[in-house]
């Protein structure tokens, strides 16, 4: 019988829980550097003696480059040598590009080491998270445990703005943004290890045609599952495809052609939307007259917002009524329209208030689209072909993060948050359109 039928019948158990947390805590630092650089970029362009856009470029832009060819490479390497494999070497690039950064002399060399870390961090959701849920937790639950391990990782905003609130107005031997660099190295160096007690995935193992080691790992979660919650239901009947190799042509067949076309559209402009807030807000407060410690009070305030939104996706998304496909398209219209409203207001109230609720449907719609886009691929191509989707999505952070700050010191936050809606009308269209209905369908069945 295949492991896919034996996981698909599997309850939760204390092995879930176990792997949910050892793959929630590199998730954590990803998230931490999505939001580091939004604190950085202003300090650092009186740093380094160079403009604010200029700063956002090399702090954030670049470092969504880096994750943009870490998430092709990664990935590929996930599907041809094992999902293993690739997440302790992707952790381990991390870790020294976070514990580097902080000591280059000039933006250039500073602007290389975040290309380093982006290629590091960059496969972490899609990889660890994303594929890793997706194969291991059968379907009426695999979107809670995403989110579960998403709102556990969510914490990583409230801390970067707590800590940026603490150390950027000050120097404790270095600056304050060399600190929220060195602390998430040492924190990434220290989760390396942990990684190497992470299972293959099952799955994989099964489509490379490596059944015994396949068959050892899911008779460890039957054995913890017959333990703690009985004897259980026979295995689900699923087909299953091995290959030895990864037929990447196959994201251009049959159906798999207007999925990959709906998800391309898709990553590359949804990014102009989510991280044109999430990464910008900081110095859209700045730009707006409101000082750098108002700035770190009220994005410690916002991005609050974001934990609480991943927390109330825990109860919806695995909902057939308001399926992932809808919660995708619509909430990132809605996010549209509120951005515009944060980008108009004109009172630390109306950006606080504003800002609160993007976040509050922030995570919603990521948490939804993260499991989405996994389960849209069947398992022999499923990292590669989620990685460079999801690598489309940060070509799409390059540019938009790249162009919107330009806009933003050049034209002010309306003109740039009536860009962001704009994507989210056009991102709203191509899922509404091409996309699937997702929720709780079994992931051979939804893929194949």
């Amino acid at each position: 019988m295949p492991v896919a039928g034996r996981l698909e019948r599997l309850p939760w158990t204390s092995m879930h829980t176990k792997l949910l947390v050892l793959l929630t805590l590199g998730e954590f630092f990803e998230l931490y550097d999505w939001f580091v650089g939004g604190f950085v970029a202003v300090p650092l362009a009186s740093y380094f003696h160079v403009p604010l856009a200029t700063s956002i470029y090399y702090t954030v832009a670049i470092f969504f480059l880096g994750a943009f060819v870490g998430c092709v490479l990664f990935t590929y390497i996930g599907d041809s040598m094992g999902r293993r494999t690739a997440l302790i070497v992707n952790m381990a690039i991390a870790g020294i590009g976070f514990l580097i950064t902080p000591f280059m002399p000039n933006i250039y060399l500073y602007g290389l080491m975040r290309f380093i870390t982006g290629l590091g961090v960059g496969p972490e959701s899609i990889l660890v998270v994303d594929v890793m849920t997706t194969e291991f937790f059968p379907a009426k639950i695999r979107g809670r445990a995403l989110a579960r391990a998403y709102t556990a990782a969510w914490i990583a905003p409230i801390v970067v703005a707590a800590l940026a609130y603490a150390l950027l107005p000050h120097k404790y031997i270095l600056y304050g943004w060399q600190w929220l660099y060195i602390i998430a190295g040492i924190g990434v160096v220290l989760i390396v290890p942990w990684r190497f007690l992470i299972p293959e995935s099952p799955r994989w193992l099964e489509s490379r045609g490596r059944y015994e080691e396949a068959d050892r790992i899911v008779g460890m979660f039957e054995e913890a599952a017959r333990r703690e919650k009985g004897e259980l239901p026979p295995p689900i009947p699923v087909e299953v495809t091995t290959v030895q190799r990864v037929p990447i042509s196959d994201l251009f067949k049959g159906e798999y052609k207007r999925r990959t076309i709906m998800l391309w559209v898709f990553e590359f402009l949804q990014t102009g939307v989510y991280y044109g807030f999430a990464s910008l807000a900081p110095s859209v407060l700045f730009v707006k007259g409101i000082t750098l410690v108002k700035t770190l009070q009220y994005s410690l305030l916002i991005y609050t917002g974001y934990f609480i939104s991943s927390l109330v996706s825990i109860f919806i998304i695995d909902s057939v009524k308001f399926d992932r496909k809808w919660q995708t398209a619509v909430i990132m219209l809605v996010m549209g329209f509120v951005g515009l409203a944060f980008g108009l207001s004109s009172t630390p109230a109306e950006a606080v208030s504003t800002g609160f609720l993007f976040a509050l449907l922030a995570n919603i719609f990521s948490n939804a689209f993260h499991q989405y886009a996994a389960e849209l691929y069947p398992t022999r191509i499923r990292a590669f072909a989620d990685g460079v989707q999801y690598g489309v999505s940060r070509l799409g952070n390059y540019v938009w993060l790249t162009l919107l700050p330009i806009v933003l010191t050049t034209y002010g936050a309306v003109t740039m948050y009536t860009i962001v809606l704009i994507l989210a009308i056009v991102v709203f269209l191509d899922v509404g359109l091409l996309g699937p209905k997702a929720s709780q369908i079994v992931v051979e069945k939804l893929s194949r």
